[in-house]
This record gives structure tokens, C-alpha cells and sequence, in this order.
């Protein structure tokens, strides 16, 4: 995808669509300098008012603190695996694994691996 196509891939019009490859996403990422001083990155692959998919990479170790969505979420793990807690449940979702949760639920997650995810939020 090209800096123009990621621009308009944020916020596709209507009747539009949008198309990218998550392999690419994922190379762009980790070729970022900050990759090799941070514990994770993300970019917004759409971005609407109806509906986020950020796509993260996150190393061994990463923590997203438990926090709270606006809207239902699905967390998509395409690659390594992650530990994802939704109150006193905690479920190991390994690649290809998805969980699915309601808005205003708190919920975090940690890599147990070098890992990919794509966060889906739906809002209303």
C-alpha cells in the first residue's frame, strides 16, 4: 500500500472499498526505526465511524493495560500468541485464534511471543 492508498484506506468512502496485504503492513512495521526501541507498534488499517482495524506487532513480553472499548471488539491473533485477560478469565489465543468481547468490558493482553494481531473494533 502506498502512503496515498494508506491515507484513503483510514477513511474509505462511501460504496468504496479498500484492499491491502497484512504481510506488507506487518514488514512496513518492524522496518520502522522504532521497532527496535519499542515493545510494540500499530497502524490504523481502517478508520471509520463504524469500524477500526488496527493491525499490531508486539514482542515477547508486550502488555496493553487493561482497558475499556466503545464499542465490541475481536482480537484476531494471524501470528505467535498472546494472553488475553477479560476480568478474571484468561485465554492463551495462539495464530489463527480469535476472541470476541462486548463494549465497555475491561480487558488486556501480553506476548508470549513475537506476535501479530489485528484488533477489530465495531462502533455504534
Amino acid at each position: 500500500m502506498t502512503a496515498q492508498e494508506a491515507r484513503q484506506a483510514l477513511r474509505p468512502g462511501v460504496g468504496a472499498m479498500v484492499s491491502f496485504t497484512i504481510s506488507e503492513q506487518v514488514d512496513e512495521l518492524k522496518a520502522r526505526p522504532e521497532w527496535s526501541a519499542r515493545d510494540r507498534l500499530g497502524v490504523s488499517l481502517v478508520k471509520d465511524d463504524a469500524l477500526n482495524l488496527l493491525l499490531m506487532v508486539l514482542k515477547k513480553g508486550a502488555h496493553l493495560k487493561e482497558h475499556r472499548t466503545k464499542g465490541p471488539i475481536a482480537v484476531h491473533v494471524l501470528s505467535g500468541a498472546i494472553r488475553f485477560s477479560v476480568g478474571p478469565q484468561v485465554v492463551e489465543l495462539a495464530s489463527g485464534k480469535i476472541a470476541a468481547l462486548d463494549r465497555d468490558i475491561p480487558h488486556s493482553f501480553e506476548a508470549l511471543e513475537e506476535s501479530v494481531v489485528l484488533l477489530i473494533t465495531a462502533i455504534d
